[in-house]
């Protein structure tokens, strides 16, 4: 039998040395006698190191408050119940400052990176205007005039498409020459039917090969094999196959195009899926694809996760309570799930308050404190179920107490390392990750105190009524000759970790085997872990079976050289004093191996050869003998008047002048277009490799800045491994420092932190296995993974310290006394995500995987690996539960004694006398008294 908690708290306070053993007389008898041989035995006098002083006031601070907390709340359950949804309530008040960013620039990228400004500048210069449809047109040869018919006909069925609000493609399209612009091969015989509808194929092979520099539809520079894959050429050069060509519509955007807009590209979708008999596949990609195909499936996918609540609700019903007809805690397992609820209004309520921003990726919040939140009620019912039958015959308030007192600590080594874990985590440069993580850390302080009051006010009333024998579902009615049967009250993962999973798990070859699967499992996976790239590819995130999915995947293949588009800004220097240095610049763009050739659409190149071959008296009224301007004024009035002209209205989208007179440029821009990378490495690469040219010009009072909306994701990716890397370095620490604290014995600390740590490296590095690479959403995982690994180990390692014995019969203990709660929690973690294992959404999918791996590994090093090592080389249990004698005290070493008793005084609070008297019969008893 093991001391009463009474006995236990008065052992805490002074210190003995005095160790008496008696012995009997020696004769056989039903009652053995009692006479004592006195032997006094004087040990070294204890004296606790620092850590263990420090133990022992923490736990009997935590124990005390507990038990005064759960007795509190036990006699009033109404109150607590009360206040708690007062305080839910007032911390509601926060989310009037609710408003969800969707800003990338506000989410993911770093305050301080250099591209915050320069987005602010172009988005107040040069907004986005523009609205586009894409369409990759695939044959056996795309310049076959057959092809180029068909292509024509889609050209003129985009015309025909009725829209909404008594618009049309040519009310909404950007309009060049008085034409809308559709790039295409169209443009080589201006969009005419006469003409298109007459080809031939030796006339297509000559206009292809005449070298063109401009459209002749809208005089823009005009790169046949940019919208050209998979080109074939002859002996000469020429052209005369090629797999793919593209087209593409650009559209104004305005508000009162918007429904119009959407409209015509889901037009454009349907038509571009139909198929014609000239072409092999038809792929399209519009403005509205992502919106329709990303956060489509991620909308749609929603309502997997509420299921997962339904699921998960089930089991708690399951779990928590009987199979009969009183105590079944169908109640208190709904309000279990609502006490989520209450912790979630408490997290968002608080977090808006303080001005935590809220994002896309903050939708998941819920599900995260779910899985936490199930955990403590699991731990807080298993104290009140391992209560003993004395406690048990206690009253309700006492053995709440009791209850509280027990799981109370366990809950908060938890708790405070995932809040601490999380905080750490708020603490990166990303702000997306940090508020996740910060409100992460609100929300697990909201479940750690709603569980300890209000979960506990409930499962008081709860407990009234089943003493009062009512019925579990109407209350109201109270049975009068009911007798549950035995079936209905047993525990059957208790009974079954008790008597089969404990006793098989300790034995020698079965812990062998653990400590060889957990050295394989370390080691393939830290080599895994090493091989983890950084690499972010929004696309992922559209669902496989999509259309979208398919034409990134056909751009990939029919042009494998095409990046992501981007732009070189300038401001209002002045251009004519600085001429040389934009020719520098040009130069050293075009030969820039991460810009695509033919991709730089530059106005200046167009505007110098205009004003150089054209014979015009105007012209040459402002330029020198050598044909350049002659002045600053003469280069603005120039450059306005070739924009009026056929060859320079395509470039008047570029350019932006201010309304002095005469008017000078106020900014410009170049569109350009990367090389494609195949990691997000590479983008950064080309994204630094232009910046450097751009910043080394040297331009006079002026400067020029590359800027694309990829920008925005490499500069998160820049930091986002070093901060993954830190944020898990210091989570880890700090949690190792909680744990130390709260647990106060070093060695278990270390074992429990082994576990975390090991199912760390074994989820990341199983990631890597499934391609999972470091992105944003990842990050985020992976540092989740810190405070989900720790709730399966911290507990098992704080229940062991809390058990006298050998260390075999303690591990057997612990996974007996906790175990159970600990897999439930596992397992309703893995059950509110388990329906995202089918998901069309990367995104779920990953989540799941992490989820799925973490709640794997977690349970294997929290209820296998753990235990086994705490059998070999666990430390003893807490000083306070530990007797001080010249002899073994384990109760398997006292019951293979015949005929003998032993006296132990223990030190502790008051000299106490612990008796084992073991007579002829082998029985063994136990009495403990004060002396």
């Amino acid at each position: 039998m093991r001391l009463p908690p009474s006995s236990l708290e008065r052992m805490a306070k002074e210190q003995v040395s005095l160790v008496c053993v008696t012995e009997n007389d020696g004769k056989d008898s039903t009652e053995p006698s009692l006479y004592y041989q006195k032997r006094e035995v004087y040990l070294k006098e204890y004296d606790p190191s620092c850590l263990q002083r420090c133990s022992n006031r923490i736990i009997l601070v935590l124990e005390s408050s507990f038990y005064r907390l759960g007795l509190t709340v036990a006699k009033h359950p109404v109150i607590t119940i009360f206040l708690s949804l007062l305080v839910c309530g007032l911390c509601c008040i926060g989310l009037t400052n609710f408003n969800q960013t969707t800003d990338d620039a506000k989410l993911w990228v770093p305050k301080s990176s250099r591209v915050l400004p320069e987005k602010a500048w172009v988005d107040k210069n040069f907004p986005e205007e523009y609205r586009f449809t894409s369409v990759i047109v695939t044959a056996r040869n795309v310049i076959s005039p057959m092809a180029i018919n068909a292509m024509y006909d889609m050209y003129l069925q985009s015309r025909k498409m009725t829209l909404t609000d008594y618009q049309s493609l040519d009310s909404m399209c950007v309009s060049v020459n008085g034409m809308c612009q559709i790039s295409s091969i169209l443009e080589l015989w201006r969009f005419n039917g006469t003409l298109i509808r007459n080809l031939s194929t030796k006339e297509v092979i000559d206009t292809i090969n005449s070298k063109i520099k401009y459209s002749p539809s809208f005089g823009t520079e005009f790169n046949l094999e940019y919208l050209l894959g998979g080109i074939r050429k002859d002996g000469f050069g020429n052209i005369i196959g090629a797999d793919s060509i593209t087209m593409l519509w650009v559209l104004h955007k305005k508000p009162e195009y918007e429904r119009a807009a959407l409209e015509f590209e889901r037009q454009m979708i349907q038509m571009c899926q139909a198929k014609r008999p000239a072409l092999l596949k038809t792929y399209v990609y519009a403005t509205r694809t992502f919106d329709d195909e990303g956060y489509g499936a991620v909308q749609a996918d929603t309502s997997l996760l509420t299921a997962g609540f339904i699921i998960v609700f089930l089991f708690v019903i399951l779990v928590l309570g009987k199979f009969n007809l009183v105590e079944n805690k169908l109640y208190v397992s709904l309000i279990g799930i609502f006490t989520i609820g209450l912790a979630i209004m408490f997290c968002y309520g608080i977090a808006m308050a303080c001005g935590f921003i809220y994002g896309p990726i903050h939708n998941l919040m819920p599900f995260l404190l779910l899985g936490i939140g199930v955990d403590d009620m699991f731990v807080i019912v298993g104290a009140w179920k391992n209560l003993s039958e004395k406690e048990q015959s206690l009253p309700i308030p006492e053995k709440i107490a009791l209850t509280l007192k027990h799981a109370g600590v366990s809950i908060t080594v938890t708790s405070i390392t995932d809040i601490v874990a999380f905080s750490i985590g708020s603490s990166t440069v990303i702000p997306a990750l940090s508020a996740f993580c910060a409100y992460a850390a609100i929300g697990i302080l909201g479940l750690y105190l709603l569980a300890s009051t209000f979960f506990v006010a409930v499962l008081t009333l709860d407990e009234y009524r089943i003493e009062q024998n009512r019925n579990s579902i109407l209350c109201c009615y109270k049975h009068t000759h009911y007798t549950p049967t035995k079936c209905s009250k047993r525990e059957l993962i208790a009974e079954f970790i008790k008597k089969i999973y404990a006793p098989y798990l300790m034995k020698l070859p079965s812990k062998i085997t653990v400590i060889i699967i957990t050295c394989i499992l370390v080691c393939v996976n830290s080599w895994s872990f090493s091989l983890l790239e950084q690499d972010f590819d929004l696309y992922d995130y559209i669902p496989t079976d999509s259309y979208a999915t398919d034409y990134i995947h056909a751009l990939r293949r029919l042009y494998p050289d095409r990046g992501y588009e981007a732009a070189v800004y300038c401001d209002g220097m002045d251009y004519y004093k600085n001429h040389g240095k934009i020719e520098q610049m040009y130069e050293y763009m075009q030969d820039d191996p991460y810009i695509q050739n033919g991709s730089i659409h530059f106005w200046y190149p167009p505007f110098i050869n205009y004003i150089q071959s054209t014979d015009d008296t105007f012209i040459s009224s402002y330029v020198d003998h050598t044909g350049y301007p002659n002045s600053s004024d003469g280069f603005n009035t120039l450059l306005l008047y070739f924009l009026q002209q056929r060859e320079g209205r395509s470039f008047g989208q570029y350019i932006k002048f201010d309304n002095n007179t005469p008017p000078t440029i106020k900014a410009t821009y170049i569109p350009v277009i990367h090389t494609r990378q195949t990691h997000s490495v590479g983008d950064i690469e080309a994204m630094e490799s232009l910046r450097h040219i751009l910043d080394n010009i040297g331009f006079i009072n002026g400067s020029c800045f590359s800027y694309g909306f990829k920008y925005l994701n490499n500069e998160t990716n820049k930091v986002l491994k070093g901060e993954l890397y830190r944020n898990l370095a210091l989570a880890g620490v700090c949690v190792f420092i909680v744990t130390l604290l709260l647990i106060a014995n070093l060695w278990t600390s270390i074992l429990v932190f082994s576990c975390v740590l090991f199912t760390v490296i074994d989820v990341t590095g199983t990631l890597q296995f499934w391609g999972v690479t470091i992105d944003t959403a990842s990050s985020i995982l992976i540092i989740l993974c810190v405070g989900l690994a720790v709730d399966y180990s911290a507990h098992i390692g704080h229940m062991f310290m809390t058990i006298s014995g050998n260390r075999e019969d303690r591990a057997k203990t612990t996974l007996h006394s906790i175990g159970s709660a600990v897999w439930y929690g596992g397992i309703s973690t893995f059950l509110a995500f388990v329906l995202l294992a089918n998901s069309k959404s990367y995104g779920f999918v990953m989540f799941f995987r992490v989820f799925m791996t973490v709640v794997l590994f977690g349970l294997f090093h929290g209820l296998v690996y753990l235990p086994v090592v705490l059998s070999w080389v666990g430390p003893s249990p807490y000083p306070s539960l530990k007797p001080q004698t010249g002899e073994t005290t384990d109760s398997e070493s006292l019951s293979t004694q015949k005929n003998k008793s032993k006296v132990v005084l223990y030190k502790g609070n008051g000299f106490v006398k612990r008796c084992f008297n073991s007579g002829s019969d082998g029985q063994i008893e136990e009495r403990v008294t004060s002396v």
